[in-house]
């Protein structure tokens, strides 16, 4: 599902699921993870959270129905987040190498293993928004996929707070291999130094599934 709702939550002590999964799925949403941080590669907008949680829904009501039904059991910031709904820009010269399912609605289950979250503190609005349009075709030609690109500021803080000035969600296969090529690599690198230009970051991970 390309299209939805993101709830986000940065949490201070470690999720333990306790029925969180069924009691996403009773509002027609699905958990992709809920677990401690798995691994941390920048710390410059704030202190990397103990875990994550991310669910995702049809809708906004949905979301704020289900957060609102747990949110005693979790503590931390947790967001409502607008998930990618535009088309993915590609270079014209890379059009070519744009993978099949890329203007589908659904997105290939192997690059949903492991899910990267980018909290941002904006420095140069209009160089950050730039970085959000573009830098997502690295990602998908990497072997990744882009959940919520950042640059839409529709995000609503649901509890703890205060929020990012932009968040960013990509999930990718578990075993790191692509998503690390992808960091380092030729194609993103000019978009990183501008994100480095326009903003500063903590980026995190967690494992999909829930941690029992």
């Amino acid at each position: 599902m390309r299209l939805g709702e993101y709830v986000i939550i940065w949490t201070d002590s470690i999720p333990v699921s306790n029925g969180l999964a069924s009691e996403v799925r009773t509002q027609e949403g699905e958990l992709l993870a809920a677990g401690p941080v798995h691994d941390v590669s920048e710390r410059d907008s704030r202190p990397a959270p103990a875990g994550l949680v991310v669910a995702r829904f049809a809708a906004a009501e949905s979301a704020k129905a289900w957060y609102a039904a747990v949110a005693g059991r979790l503590d931390g910031t947790a967001l409502l987040v607008a998930g990618a709904t535009d088309p993915i820009w590609w270079p014209p010269e890379k059009e070519s190498e744009r993978p099949e399912w890329s203007q589908h609605v659904e997105f290939p289950q192997e690059r949903l293993g492991l899910f990267v979250c980018v909290w941002a503190r904006v420095t140069d609005r209009e160089q950050f928004l730039d970085y959000s349009r573009h830098y997502r075709w690295t990602v998908e030609h990497g072997g990744g996929v882009v959940l919520v690109p950042g640059a839409r500021p529709s995000q609503v803080v649901l509890g703890g707070g205060p929020g990012p000035d932009a968040m960013a969600l990509m999930g990718w296969p578990a075993d790191e291999r692509a998503r690390h090529a992808w960091y380092g690599g030729q194609f993103y690198r000019p978009y990183r130094e501008q994100r480095h230009r326009s903003s500063r970051t903590t980026n995190v991970s967690v494992l999909a599934g829930a941690n029992s």
